[in-house]
């Protein structure tokens, strides 16, 4: 998918699960996977594409596959001849598909709802009956070969009827969804800690236990390459060093950030290409943060302190002895999966 061959393994669809509350690995084989990789899920779902760029939503339980409708419903776009996932203003350069958020699954009431965001911050969404995606507006700059899009989303989220998006420097806006058309609401930006050493922060939106937006900021330094070895780029695995972490929730009445270092009712918090989502088992530590593809660990975690401080440890999961994907270079991008019933909610 990326110019490169693609491993057997992945051609297969096979994939390494770990169990991070047993401590247990396994190697596992799903028909509905081969050779596509995934590029987002929620829960028991995940989204997965192909060098064309067509997209489906699939249950790696019950296997259902539903498909999401086609790039090119967005207007001024064509797909691209090449093997990189990317699409084509017409007549202009490339850009390319950075990760599709799963906002609702095909199990919740009103269906599913997938928000795709692309590297020059175009951003659009589609939801269960829709033929099309619907892009959303915001103020353009001409640079150079086409206009390119001044808010560059790094992260997004479906809060109270509202889409919310950040962009690279902590700047966050908000949209109506009822009218992607309009132009976005600013948000105030938190205020930040600087943290020593730190020369670059990256952010992730998520929703309290109690529906409060958060916005989270990684810090660290040093870049470091993009991994060669997956087949969707990750954004937020630019750091080569993490230093720390940062939470903050959005209070509505004044319109403004308050630093939190508690999530509160013993849970914690779970990121990375998946929709993010909070869990309290036996075997996972509370209060910490755990982010999945980070400064080339599959899994960082963030234990967070009262002081404001967080303790980082790094995880790197094995597979099943044995099987393949054993050598810790994967083309599978790490991501957090977590089993719900199978059926429809009622």
């Amino acid at each position: 998918m990326d110019g490169t061959k693609v491993e057997e393994s992945i051609s297969e669809g096979y994939f390494g699960l770990h169990d991070i509350s047993q401590g247990s690995s396994f190697c596992v084989h799903n028909e509905s996977l081969k050779h596509g990789p995934w590029i987002g899920g929620k829960d028991d779902w995940i989204v997965i594409t192909n060098n064309r760029c067509s997209m489906n939503i699939v249950n790696l339980i019950t296997g259902e596959k539903i498909p999401l409708p086609l790039l090119s419903t967005i207007q001024g776009v064509q797909i691209s001849e090449s093997e990189y996932l990317e699409v084509h203003p017409i007549g202009c350069c490339s850009r390319a598909l950075r990760r599709v958020v799963l906002c609702q699954t095909p199990s919740s009431r009103s269906g599913y709802l997938a928000l795709v965001l692309f590297d020059d911050g175009m951003l659009a969404y589609t939801s269960e009956g829709d033929k099309t995606w619907k892009l959303f507006t915001h103020r353009k700059a001409y640079l150079g070969c086409y206009h390119r899009e001044p808010l560059i989303v790094m992260d997004a989220i479906l809060h109270k009827g509202s889409v919310i998006a950040v962009d690279g420097d902590g700047f966050c806006y908000s949209w109506d969804i009822r009218y992607p058309e309009e132009y976005p609401m600013p948000l105030a930006t938190p205020e930040r800690v600087d943290i020593e050493g730190s020369v670059g922060c990256i952010f992730f939106l998520a929703k309290s236990p109690a529906d409060e937006l958060l916005i989270i900021g990684v810090h660290g330094h040093c870049h470091r390459a993009r991994a060669t070895g997956r087949l969707v780029v990750n954004e937020h695995d630019v750091l080569k060093h993490i230093d720390g972490v940062q939470l903050h929730k959005f209070e509505e009445s004044h319109g403004t950030w308050e630093r939190i270092c508690n999530i509160g009712l013993g849970h914690s918090l779970f990121l990375g290409l998946n929709y993010p989502f909070y869990g309290s088992w036996n075997g996972i530590k509370p209060n910490c943060v755990y982010v999945a593809d980070m400064g080339g660990n599959d899994v960082l975690t963030f234990a967070l302190q009262a002081d404001g401080e967080a303790l980082i440890e790094k995880h790197d999961l094995p597979t099943e002895q044995g099987a393949r994907l054993l050598d810790g270079h994967s083309m599978r991008t790490p991501m957090w999966f977590r089993p719900t019933l199978p059926s429809r909610e009622k």
